[in-house]
């Protein structure tokens, strides 16, 4: 359960206000990507040349459609002081940080810009569906190329100085914490994680595979320990990667 507070926003509705402020259709950059690319599909282009074409209607999109002022416009008229202002950002900064972190550890994808909620007193960061998926053998999979979402509008509003200083720190500062060579204590939350997620997958077990011995949610307790222990190491692993 998460408790309903009006002062938390989406990325989506930040961008939906500046497109009513300014007249333009929300959808239309979806739009416009859509028709030049079925465009390019029925000509049959090779991989590369849909790449490059992909690239190109991206920037045609920023140029003209979307600009990378449209979160702070939104703050600057929503906070009542610089000193506000200040605060948020860096706030801000290092939430969307950790948040950033906990999405490549755990693989975590499809951040669209409607999942992303933020307090707009506070700076605080919340995600919406924010769970690793599983493969059919219960293990921690990710096909999302992005390992989390930093735009152009967020480095922005952060400014370079954010963006090298708050936002890397914080994400650097989070990396060491938990590879360092006294951080056992993390990879046992990684473990009783992990254990509630895989009890909650065994039950909604994909049509087709075999059933189990009824323990763990369906699991030989053998092979549910033996799928824990493999996520937390991979977890790991792909951090100090």
């Amino acid at each position: 359960m998460v408790e309903d507070d009006l002062m938390y926003s989406t990325f989506g509705e930040v961008y939906e206000i500046n497109c009513a402020r300014y007249g333009r259709e929300a959808d239309l950059p979806i739009t416009h990507f859509k028709e030049r690319l079925n465009q390019a599909i029925i000509g049959q282009l090779s991989p590369e040349s849909v790449a490059d074409l992909r690239l190109h209607i991206y920037n045609e999109i920023t140029s003209s459609l979307v600009s990378e002022n449209v979160l702070c416009q939104y703050m600057y008229k929503t906070l009542p002081s610089c000193n506000h202002l200040w605060a948020f950002r860096k706030q801000f900064a290092v939430q969307l940080a950790l948040s950033g972190f906990m999405s490549y550890m755990l693989q975590i994808g499809g951040r669209t810009p409607n999942k992303i909620l933020f307090a707009k007193n506070t700076g605080k960061v919340f995600q919406n569906d924010f769970h690793p998926a599983y493969d059919a053998n219960g293990m921690i999979e990710f096909n999302e190329p992005v390992p989390f979402r930093l735009t152009r509008n967020l480095q922005t509003f952060f400014t370079p100085f954010g963006v090298e200083g708050l936002f890397v720190s914080a994400m650097c500062a989070a990396a060491q914490s938990i590879v360092a060579p006294k951080s056992q204590h993390v990879q046992h939350h990684l473990a009783m994680f992990f254990r509630d997620e895989l009890l909650s997958w065994s039950w909604r077990r994909p049509p087709g595979m075999p059933s189990a011995p009824a323990a763990a949610g369906g699991i030989n307790p053998v092979e549910f320990e033996q799928k824990v222990t493999t996520n937390v190491e991979e977890v790991i692993r792909r951090i100090k990667r």
